[in-house]
């Protein structure tokens, strides 16, 4: 019988004890490695993607029909007014005249134009994405270009009409053009009476916010809040924009603002739904991020225990004798037995005497059954599993919205 006390010196007794020793570290070992492995798949097993889980089962994500993510959150919004432009029988010059606002007025500086604002004072540059179609907002005119046409006629008529103004900010952020349309923003910011200033202040949100300065956009859309608070259209350009920052809670309050005021708004309740959603999905990630990170340090110290298991193991069985050694010990001891009991030819647990052609021979059946390390697949881990544990843990990184101080932006009040 091959045993770990079947030892290359058996006549060394401290040898004995410290391998009595190992071979209970190796078998405590074994225990720790198990239970601990039950545990890391426990963890891998509660740490399955909790994305579909609550897109498919969340009240709020099944009303908004879509994630947060597919949202156009920089949408083109403007507040409408009584002004329609409309196309004239006169056909269009061979060269179309743009509504140019910096020359028909010049306007160094205005106390109405929020020039404290760096995507204002540094407005040449600004980048935006153009907004297609927007003129139709104000306009029963196709072509782009003839309403740009019929703006800068009207202007070169009339140099002081926040109207005018308006619609000449509007072909420019059609064209994609933010600092001509900043220009016009600013002068009709400087002339609107202030019931009317939404419209302009609006429009200077929707640039800055495409620019990339939502912040700044926020500012300026809270103003034009402050100036027509039943306007939906002002509450649920801010819900886009705070849904940008990634101010979730903001974004709520003015999503409910914008249905109060118009209850009927299906656009804005999707998105109130899609944040209520998003803000729960943010939530559930960075739990689920943290679930991995601690996994990971259960793996590495898994893999700690692991590598000291099987050096315990090597030497378990480097200090045990070798199968011959064995044998042979075993043989010595049956012959010892038969010389003490001749009368019992039978004895032993697996030998016996017989004579074959006038010789007396021994006969051992002997089981070798050797003592080994558990495989591998038992108790190793995959390095291949450690490493996706290890990138499923940094891609949550990237996909976790860590959020940053909102600075000087005022918070949404509800109405």
């Amino acid at each position: 019988m091959d045993s770990v006390f079947s030892l290359r010196r058996p006549y060394d007794l401290i040898g004995l004890l410290a391998q009595e020793e190992r071979a209970q570290m190796v078998e405590s070992l074994k225990k720790e490695l198990l239970q601990r492995k039950e545990e890391i798949d426990r963890c891998e097993d509660q740490a399955q993607d909790v994305e579909q889980r609550l897109y498919a089962a969340d009240h709020d994500c099944l009303i908004a029909a879509q994630p947060l993510t597919e949202f156009d959150l920089y949408v083109s919004t403007v507040v409408p007014f009584d002004h329609k432009v409309k196309s004239h029988s006169d056909s269009l010059p061979e060269v179309t005249p743009e509504p140019n606002c910096s020359k028909v007025m010049d306007l160094s500086f205005s106390m109405h134009a929020f020039e404290h604002l760096a995507g204002v004072r540094e407005r040449h540059a600004l980048n935006m994405t153009p907004e297609a179609g927007l003129h139709r907002a104000v306009s029963t005119i196709e072509s782009t270009q003839e309403f740009g046409y019929q703006v800068y006629k009207a202007m070169a008529k009339n140099n002081s009409s926040w109207v005018i103004f308006n619609l000449a900010a509007y072909y420019w952020r059609e064209k994609g053009a933010a600092a001509e349309a900043v220009e016009c923003v600013r002068r009709a910011l400087h002339f609107s009476p202030r019931e009317h200033k939404d419209v302009a202040l609006i429009s200077l949100g929707n640039i800055l916010h495409r620019a990339h300065l939502s912040e700044e956009a926020a500012i300026v859309v809270h103003a034009a809040v402050d100036t027509a608070p039943d306007n939906a259209i002002c509450h649920f350009t801010l819900g886009n924009i705070y849904a940008v920052l990634a101010d979730y809670n903001k974004s709520v309050i003015c999503f409910e603002n914008t249905l109060k005021v118009q209850p009927d708004f299906k656009n804005a309740k999707q998105r109130l739904h899609a944040v209520l959603c998003h803000s729960k999905l943010e939530a559930a990630l960075e739990a689920q991020h943290n679930s991995l990170q601690r996994m990971l340090g259960q793996l590495h110290e898994y893999q700690e225990r692991r590598e000291l298991w099987l050096q315990k193991s090597e030497q378990l069985i480097g200090e045990q004798a070798s199968p011959e050694r064995t044998l042979e010990q075993h043989v010595l001891y049956q012959e010892h037995r038969l010389r003490q009991k001749p009368n019992l030819p039978h004895t032993g647990h697996s030998c016996f005497q017989l004579e074959r052609n006038g010789h007396a021979l021994l006969s051992c059946n002997v089981n070798h059954i050797p003592y080994h390390v558990d495989s591998l697949h038992d108790l190793g881990l995959n390095q291949q599993f450690v490493q996706a544990v290890e990138s499923r843990a940094s891609r949550l990184i990237h996909k976790v919205h860590l959020r940053g101080p909102s600075g000087h932006v005022e918070q949404c009040r509800r109405t």
